[in-house]
């Protein structure tokens, strides 16, 4: 229940960042998972799931979780939270860079062990 509350309050959390002209978003991606995500501008970020019959509320809670994640969700309203210098959003910005081109390694070493 706890989970619910604190997925609750983060959902108003956000639509605290969200200016009333923008109300519809510029983009929407969806995915075979019933997952759509929505990004606008000024890093709107909403995150959707469809409940498929019968289906218990820990598991679409644990897919909205996940989903949240996967926007990065959190991290935005962290990052909103306290003033970013542009000296630490640079710093985060080439960090974050880092990771990729890390991720990026890795996919391509998989591919090419794997033979494709």
């Amino acid at each position: 229940m706890r989970t619910v509350f604190f997925f609750l309050h983060c959902l108003a959390a956000a639509s605290a960042f969200m200016p009333a002209a923008i109300q519809q978003p510029a983009a929407s991606v969806r995915r075979a998972s019933g997952l759509a995500m929505e990004v606008g501008q000024n890093y709107v970020v909403r995150v959707e799931i469809e409940l498929e019959q019968g289906e218990p509320i820990e598991k679409a809670l644990r897919r909205f979780r996940k989903a949240s994640n996967a926007v990065g969700h959190l991290r935005i309203l962290r990052n909103k939270k306290t003033f970013e210098s542009s000296h630490e959003k640079q710093k985060r910005k080439d960090k974050e860079a880092v990771m990729r081109m890390a991720r990026a390694r890795r996919a391509a070493r998989s591919k090419a062990a794997a033979g494709f």
